[in-house]
This record gives C-alpha cells, structure tokens and sequence, in this order.
C-alpha cells in the first residue's frame, strides 16, 4: 500500500471515540462545532494509535495550528494546518495540508485544502456555529486536481455524560463515479465545542484496507 497517499487520504478529511458514559445529553442542548479558539488561535496537537483490518498496528500524532488570514479559490479564507506523521509496519510517511474556512461567523463554510489533494472547484454549504443533538447537514462538494470527487456532510448524535459526538462523514469518487474511499471522524465534544477525544475510520476500496485510529486531546 502506499503510505504516503494513505496519509494523505487521512489528512484531507482532518476537519472535525465514543463514550459509553450512561448520562445523556439534553436533545435540546446547544453545542459548538468548533472550539472557541479554533479560527484564533488554535494550536493542538495528540497522539494517536490503531490498527487495520489485516492486524498492522499504527502510531503516530497529528498537530493542527490556525494560520494567518488569507485567500483560496479567490475567497478571504482562515487555514488551519494540519500535519500528520505515522509510523506503521509498511514505513513511515509524514504529510502537511492546509484546510480553509471562509472567515465570516454567521456564514462559516468549508472551502477546500491545499496540498498534493489542491481542491480546484468546491460547491460548499454554511455549517452552523451549534447545532442540537440530532441535526445534520451538508459541507460541500469538492473536486481535486485528479477531477476526483468528495462529498462532506456532517452531524451531532449523542456523545453521553452531557456530551456530543460530531461526526463528519467524508465520501470520495474517481472521475468514472465509482467510490475510491470513505472516511468517518468522530469528535466527542463539549457543549462550547471542546474536543476531549477523536476517532477516524477509512477505508480504501481500491486496496480492501479499513483502519482505525484513536486519540485523546
């Protein structure tokens, strides 16, 4: 498998495990999709481990920084770079992409990454600043410099203990139509959009290959 594409497959879709916890979140609660300083200041980084489906263990850690202010796709726009390193059975591969947000609050919408995967066109939807247990909506649609195609979307389901899980569904397509990958990030969040935990899931239907990875914050 290439582990450098693979990595890259990860980081593209880096824009948002589970909790067993018995106490559930009030369905009308108001909860933040994004830390408060995530557009600011943001400045994290974790450790993550897991495994595939074949039994390889994975290690490795992600860091992702709010930049300066400036422009994609001809758009004022906030990047927030992400830089993921693994170390696995296969080898080691480390990639850097930038993710971009359109900097107006009541219109904060997801245009696109810049990297190996250039998003050239995006269709892209407002993502609300709270949403309730239970909503859903649409990120956008993308095409990359391959003419491969990406659709995102999103929801908050029930994370337990006063807790949410953000869920950001990630689906991409060959220039034919047919599926190349999924990928799945699962945020279990506060209320004012603190990330305590994350779970990514992907699967390459090209080289039959699901992993899982986990992190704390």
């Amino acid at each position: 498998m290439n582990t450098k594409g693979f990595i890259k497959i990860i980081i593209y879709t880096c824009f948002f495990i589970l909790s067993s916890a018995s106490t559930a979140a009030s369905k009308n609660t108001f909860f933040k999709l994004f830390p408060n300083d995530y557009f600011t200041t943001y400045d994290v980084s974790i450790k993550l481990s897991g495994s595939d489906n074949f039994g390889n263990s994975y290690s490795g850690g992600i860091i992702e920084k709010t930049l300066a202010k400036t422009t994609f796709l001809g758009k004022a726009a906030i990047p927030v770079q992400t830089i993921m390193s693994f170390v696995m059975s296969s080898g080691y591969g480390m990639a850097t992409l930038n993710n971009y947000y359109s900097p107006k609050v009541k219109d904060k919408r997801f245009l696109g990454v810049s990297g190996d995967l250039d998003t050239v066109t995006a269709n892209t939807s407002a993502i609300p600043n709270a949403a309730k247990i239970g909503s859903s909506g649409t990120v956008g649609e993308y095409i990359d410099k391959r003419n491969f195609k990406t659709l995102l979307s999103w929801r908050l389901e029930n994370g337990g203990s006063n807790k949410a899980k953000l869920i950001l569904i990630n689906k991409t397509y060959k220039p034919s139509g047919v599926l190349d990958n999924t990928f799945t990030t699962t945020y279990l969040i506060k209320s004012n959009g603190k990330r305590l935990s994350v779970e990514y899931e992907t699967f390459n239907v090209n080289v039959n290959v699901k992993v899982t990875l986990k992190g704390t914050y």
